[in-house]
């Protein structure tokens, strides 16, 4: 392998290690339709079929868990007084949630609008399953992203979907779920994948 050190060896160039490695491989994309892709894969991929059930997805153990297990969730209104609570709980009074003016003013937001992070955590009061089970924790968060701000009258609902497993052990594995965070108009707010581990 190429390989540079203070001899400059390799013309200068450190390509010890995994960088060593990458140099000699090749990216290769693949075009095809979301259920293909999911095929493919073995990830769910947006735009696949999804697999409804009766079942909260949350209730069933890694084994039994199937990849486009969809859950959608009830709808929630988004209140003002919820946006101020938030902000006096958490401490967050950014301009864009506490003042009118200020917030209109502002190119990305038609007013007052909730918190990012009161989204997400309506969201998770929507989807979560409380009672103990299968899901032994949520461990983080990949991919956040708001897309549109929401309103005080706006209602949000979810779609969690599982995307993909990994088995870590006898014991559990890692659930990764694609979430969409979705207004009354059926336009996304918010997207991010959560990450869960669950019993075997």
């Amino acid at each position: 392998m190429v390989h540079g050190g203070p001899g400059r060896a390799g013309g200068g160039e450190e390509m010890g290690g995994i960088r060593g490695v990458m140099h000699y491989m090749q990216r290769t994309a693949i075009q095809a339709s979301p259920d293909l892709m999911t095929g493919i894969t073995g990830g769910w991929v947006a735009g696949a079929q999804t697999l409804e059930k009766d079942r909260h997805p949350f209730r069933m153990r890694f084994a039994e868990l199937e990849i486009g297990h969809t859950l959608w969730t009830k709808s929630r209104q988004v209140t003002l007084e919820d946006i101020e609570h938030f902000a006096e709980f958490t401490g967050d009074t950014f301009y864009a949630h506490m003042d009118e003016e200020a917030a209109k003013a502002n190119p990305f937001f038609p007013g007052r609008v909730a918190h990012g992070y009161l989204i997400l955590s309506f969201a998770a009061g929507l989807f979560v399953d409380p009672a103990p089970g299968p899901v032994l924790a949520n461990y983080g968060l990949d991919n956040l992203r708001f897309m549109k701000p929401v309103s005080p009258g706006d209602s949000l609902k979810v779609r969690l979907t599982a995307k993909t497993k990994t088995r870590r052990n006898d014991e559990y594995g890692e659930v990764r779920w694609d979430v969409a965070v979705v207004n009354q108009d059926g336009e996304q707010v918010a997207g991010y994948e959560l990450l869960t581990m669950n019993a075997m």
